[in-house]
C-alpha cells in the first residue's frame, strides 16, 4: 500500500495555508526521523510484505518499540493494539497467536517478545546493504512477511517516503 493518497487527503484536509502545510510536512518528516527506520507495505499476488529500511541503529529502534509494548501491563489484553510511524499504518497488536498480517504484527506478549528477539538476533549478525526476512519462523498462519533492509549508518528514513524524496 502506498501513503500517496492517504497523504494527499490529509494535506489538503489540512491545508489552510503555505505556513501550515511546511508545519505538517515538516511533522512528519520529524516522526520518521524520531522513528528511526521507514517501513512501508508490498502487496503482491501470493503475499503481502512488510518491508522495513534502516541503519541498524535505526532498526533497533523497531526492537526497542516491541521492547516497550512488551512490558507494558496495558497491552497484555487480546486486541489491545499501538499503530506507528507518521501515517500509523503500521499496527502491532496483542493476540492470541503469533501472526504478521497485511494488517498487523500480532501475537501474544510471549510470541511478540520473541518477535523482538528473532530480530535483535539477526541484526546482529548482519552488515549494512544486506536484508533478511521473517516469516513462518514466527507465525504459522502469516499472510504477510517482514522485511528488514539495513542501510548505511546515515541513512535518512524521510528518503524512502516518496512524498518527500
Amino acid at each position: 500500500m502506498q501513503f500517496d493518497t492517504f497523504l494527499m487527503t490529509k494535506k489538503k484536509s489540512l491545508k489552510t495555508n503555505d505556513k501550515q502545510m511546511i508545519d505538517i510536512d515538516q511533522r512528519i518528516k520529524d516522526e520518521w526521523r524520531k522513528l528511526g527506520f521507514y517501513y512501508d507495505r508490498e502487496e503482491s499476488a501470493n503475499k503481502s510484505e512488510w518491508k522495513f529500511y534502516g541503519s541498524k541503529q535505526g532498526l533497533y529502534n523497531f526492537v526497542k518499540l516491541l521492547e516497550d509494548y512488551t512490558n507494558n501491563s496495558n497491552n497484555d489484553f487480546l486486541s489491545e493494539h499501538i499503530h506507528y510511524g507518521p501515517y500509523s499504518y503500521l499496527k502491532i497488536m496483542t493476540w492470541d497467536k503469533a501472526v504478521i498480517t497485511e494488517n498487523y504484527i500480532a501475537g501474544t506478549i510471549k510470541d511478540l517478545k520473541n518477535f523482538k528477539n528473532v530480530i535483535a538476533d539477526k541484526l546482529e549478525k548482519v552488515q549494512a546493504e544486506q536484508n533478511f526476512k521473517i516469516d513462518k519462523e514466527y507465525g504459522i498462519d502469516n499472510t504477510a512477511t517482514a522485511e528488514f533492509f539495513i542501510m548505511k549508518d546515515d541513512f535518512d528514513p524521510v528518503s524512502m517516503d516518496k512524498n518527500y524524496s
